[in-house]
């Protein structure tokens, strides 16, 4: 997991318990991501309890029932969610391509590489 501060706010709990959840890589359960938030903080189980739930209700775990329990899965890979977050950044701006070179002008010479030979794959224009 990364290491976060041990205050955290809401949104930052929601990371935290992502984090666990895309690790982990299949079903877990409130008490497996709180074992692992507790690590770094004191967490009661019913705190967990409603991150979990909230990410649920924003569509970004699905959930299923064990026992009395529901077992919680990620519905994105973190790399699908982390382009999803890139594109509805891009959607904001007014100038998408000014965007988008200054962000290609952000990246390090070996971000720009893996980037090019994406784009050969694809087709696209150097």
């Amino acid at each position: 997991m990364s290491r976060r501060t041990k205050e955290l706010g809401g949104g930052e709990l929601e990371a935290a318990a992502m984090d666990v959840v895309w690790e982990r890589g299949g079903w877990v359960s409130v008490s497996e991501v709180r074992t692992a938030l507790t690590k770094d903080r004191p967490l009661s189980y019913n705190t967990v309890l409603t991150i979990m739930v909230r990410l649920f209700e924003k569509g970004r775990l699905e959930r299923r029932r064990d026992g009395r329990a529901y077992l919680y899965q990620p519905v994105q890979s973190r790399e699908r969610y982390t382009a999803s977050r890139m594109e509805q950044i891009l959607d904001t701006t007014a100038d998408r391509p000014a965007a988008l070179a200054s962000f290609v002008d952000s990246l390090g010479e070996s971000d720009r590489r893996q980037l090019r030979r994406m784009l050969d794959r694809l087709g696209g224009p150097r």
